[in-house]
């Protein structure tokens, strides 16, 4: 849609003249509408648990319940990771369940590489000597909090 469209609908929306969107992936970035308590995602086994979290807190921002309907095609034929990401997401559906997903994303995906050259940040920007001390110093406050063991 045209921007100018899209703020059109949006004000509507907003204004109660219209009582169902349909939209794409948009609705994750942050917008926050009240009065919206439903939210039905399909195709929910093609999106990451983030995502799916992010879309999740669309709904339920004020005073009544809300509910986030995940469709998929066939759930007796979900099977790996996605299998994993919707369990997660039902699991994990009380307010402040964010530290539980990101602990579950981490599970399911795997830390990443953090010195191969598949690796996304700064440690062009910064240089591998110093991306290795901030990295030993991060890892080391974690350690000292607890929060990861040696």
């Amino acid at each position: 849609m045209h921007p100018k469209q899209l703020e059109g609908v949006m004000v509507e929306f907003l204004k109660g003249n219209i009582d169902c969107l349909v939209c794409t992936m948009i609705i994750e970035s942050g917008i926050d509408i009240p009065n919206v308590n439903t939210i039905i995602v399909n195709n929910a086994d093609s999106f990451g648990l983030s995502d799916l979290h992010q879309l999740r807190g669309r709904v339920g921002r004020f005073d009544r319940p809300a509910y986030a309907y995940f469709m998929v095609r066939d759930k007796d034929l979900l099977e790996g990771d996605a299998k994993k990401r919707l369990l997660a997401i039902q699991e994990y559906s009380q307010l402040g369940a964010g530290f539980n997903i990101a602990m579950e994303d981490l599970e399911i995906r795997g830390a990443g590489n953090l010195l191969g050259i598949e690796q996304h940040g700064f440690i062009a920007a910064v240089g591998f000597d110093l991306y290795c001390r901030l990295l030993k110093e991060a890892v080391s406050g974690f350690q000292k909090a607890g929060v990861l063991n040696a």
